[in-house]
């Protein structure tokens, strides 16, 4: 198993496995203690919590036919002024992993914030 970084700095494969393997799991998120992991299919992605300045939840919606579809997303700004899109299967994985990143990790502002408005989640 190979893990790809998502932005950043590199870091070693095996200690990426071993902090990988003992991460807490909210759906294809990880939260191991110094990275973040996405799971999708077959590849794992990660970035390091020290690049992230800033995530919320984004939901988009649409028709398929006669039926609703609605998708969850973790948004995450990066340090490097990239936005990374990671599609999550159910909205309270989304919310638990913003609020872990809110307990552990103050240096990540939570929300999304709309210039002359206030801060949204």
């Amino acid at each position: 198993m190979k893990l790809v970084c998502m932005t950043g700095e590199e870091t070693d494969q095996e200690t990426l496995r071993k902090e990988f393997k003992s991460a807490r799991r909210f759906g294809e998120v990880r939260l191991g203690t110094s990275h973040l992991f996405y799971r999708y299919f077959i590849r794992i992605r990660y970035v390091s919590y020290s690049e992230i300045t800033g995530a919320y939840l984004r939901q988009e919606s649409g028709e398929s036919g006669e039926f609703l579809l609605m998708e969850n997303y973790l948004m995450m700004n990066m340090k490097s002024g990239a936005v990374i899109k990671l599609r999550m299967e159910r909205e309270a994985y989304v919310r638990e992993v913003l609020s872990e990143l809110e307990k552990c990790h103050a240096s990540v502002m939570i929300g999304f914030n709309r210039p002359g408005r206030s801060k949204q989640t």
